[in-house]
This record gives structure tokens, sequence and C-alpha cells, in this order.
């Protein structure tokens, strides 16, 4: 059994149902089913989804209806109408558990020969509901392991495996078995063994950067980076591997240390060359300083001879002015002297 869920974030309904309606058989009463709805025409069903989603507030990405499969696989010990009428009981159990109080309605299809699956319009909000319900993944979770076990214990006739409530073991056997089959069938887990093979006889021999391309593009294989993650490319048939997804980590790490190498000596490489530039940028810059401060040298040279010379004749100057003062002053001296020796003091 399969139930899947897809969430849509516009006013969808006219056209799920139509869809729903359309690819379904309705030739049974098992073929129609529905939940706190209660129109029975088309248009007013779609009205009746539309009018109660308009009381919810509208956000951005919020969700207005889901769009939700149910499937089971064909028994051989059923007739159709039969296994119609265990899956209509299976959906009402599944709405009960899941969607009680939402708006819910839903077509059975029966056009694939391996199974029958019903699909259902399930409002976002509870019925006249002002908020949407609120189903956390761990509760749909729940409701679809509560389903399965009900489908289990109250349908065995209808023959479907345990798939939700699996247990690790269980799941791991049933991934195993699946890759012997795709094996057996010549499909793309071959495919993978092979690339796996190959590359870890490339990991194993390289021992440089280029003897590493060099295997990779001898083998028609290229190497490719998404974020951290690495990958390959087989360029023979356009399939892509990841690293991780080929669970060759720790083969890798040799070639991570090649990868690592090469990087370090690259930065080397560049650091030391940022350095001699810097150590020339700084040579040139110490030349043209000690330029310049020669070219100002003799400048600031003749400026302090010319104010040396100035201050000389300034020197000199007060000295001529000085020594005339002192003869003017004698000689009125000597002028008063001699008048009063003659008795004409004045």
């Amino acid at each position: 059994m399969i139930i899947k869920s897809m969430s849509r974030k516009h006013r969808t309904f006219s056209q799920l149902y139509n869809y729903m309606r359309d690819g379904s058989s309705r030739n049974s009463e098992y073929d129609y089913f529905s939940h706190n709805v209660y129109s029975r025409k088309d248009k007013d069903i779609v009205a009746e989804f539309v009018a109660n989603s308009r009381k919810v507030k509208a956000r951005k990405n919020g969700n207005y209806l889901f769009h939700e499969v149910i499937a089971i696989t064909k028994s051989k010990q059923l007739t159709l109408d039969q296994e119609k009428e265990r899956l209509f009981d299976i959906v009402r159990n599944y709405v009960g558990m899941r969607c009680k109080q939402n708006l819910v309605v839903g077509y059975l299809h029966d056009e694939k020969d391996n199974n029958v699956h019903f699909h259902l319009m399930i409002s976002s909000n509870e019925l006249d509901a002002y908020k949407n319900q609120r189903l956390t993944k761990f509760d749909f979770d729940k409701a679809k392991k509560q389903l399965e076990r009900y489908v289990v214990e109250k349908h065995p006739e209808l023959e479907q495996g345990i798939i939700i409530n699996a247990k690790k073991e269980q799941k791991k056997n049933r991934q195993s078995n699946k890759a012997a089959e795709v094996k057996r069938k010549g499909g793309r887990l071959e495919k993978k063994e092979s690339m796996i093979k190959i590359l870890s006889g490339i990991f194993s021999k390289s021992s440089s950067m280029d003897d590493y391309f060099k295997h990779l593009n001898s083998q028609d294989i290229e190497m490719y980076n998404r974020g951290s993650a690495i990958g390959f490319l087989n360029k023979a048939d356009g399939k892509k591997y990841r690293l991780k997804t080929l669970a060759l980590e720790n083969e890798f790490k040799q070639i991570d240390e090649l990868i690592n190498s090469v990087n370090r000596q690259s930065n080397a490489k560049e650091q030391t060359k940022n350095n001699e530039t810097k150590s020339e940028e700084s040579t040139q810059q110490q030349e043209k300083n000690q330029s310049q401060e020669g070219n100002y040298k003799p400048e600031q040279n003749n400026e302090s001879s010319q104010q040396n010379v100035n201050k000389k004749e300034q020197v000199v100057q007060n000295k001529a002015d000085i020594k005339k003062a002192r003869e003017a002053s004698s000689k009125v001296k000597n002028g008063k002297i001699k008048y009063k020796n003659k008795g004409l003091d004045r």
C-alpha cells in the first residue's frame, strides 16, 4: 500500500476535482467518496471548498488544499468490485485518522493493471475554521502507519506487504533483493559496480595529479564538483555518480591528499609572488622617498645658508650703528668740555 500527499498553494479546487472525476469509471457505489460535504452537484461541491477556504486569512506560501493518493496492489484472490469495496473502507478509516473535521471528496481510479487507487481532495482548514489544520510530519507518518496496520489486520486477503512499518532490516533486505534483480537484468546497478571497480583502480595507482587525470581521461570519466560534493561523470552514457553514493570516500583520501598538496603548493607560490611584489613595491617607494628627500635637501641647505648670511649682515650692521652712535655721543661730550673750558658753558 502506498500513501502520497501533495500540497497546493492556490485554490485549484475545480481543476483537481475535474481530474479526479474524469479519471474514474464511476460504475459502482465505491467509486465516489465524500466527507463533510453536503452538495451533490459538481459545481456546488467545488463552491463549498472555495467558500470554506476563504475563511482562512491569506498568507504567503500558505496551503489551500491537499491532493492525496491511496493505492493498493491488485490481489489475485479478489474481484475488482471486492477490491473497490475494501479500498473504500480503507479511505474512510484514513480520513477519520488524518482529517476528521476537514472537507474531503475523492474518486477511485482502476485503469492500472497492477493497482487500484483513490484520489482525495482535502481542504487545508477544518470546516468553518479560520486557521489551517496543523499536521506535522510526525502526525502524518503516524496516521500512515496506523492505516497500514489496519489494512494488514483487517484485510489480509488484499495481500499488502509491510512497507511503511517495515523495520530497518526488512527495508535493507528488500533493497538488497531489488538490487539483485536489477543486476540480473543488467540495469544501472551493474554499471554502478563497474564504475566503482574502475575508480578504485584509478585511486590506488595514481601517484600525482597528472597521473590521476590521465587515468580518468583514458576511461572516458570526468570528475566534477557540486557544492562540497564530488562526483564522476561517465561520458560514454552520461551517467553521474556521487563519491558518497559509490561509497569510495576512504579510497579517495589518497587523491584528496594529492589535491590538497597541489593547492598548498599553488598557495605557497602565490604567497611568494605576493611577497616579492610587495617587497619590490616597498623598495620602489623607499627609492622614491629618498629621491624626494634628496631634491628637497639642497633647498633646505640654501635656505639655511641664506639665513646665516642675513644674520651675519645684520650683526655687522648693528655693530656699525652702535659705533656711529658712540662716536656721535663722544663728539657731543667733547664739545661740552671745550665750551666749558672757555667759559661758554650754557
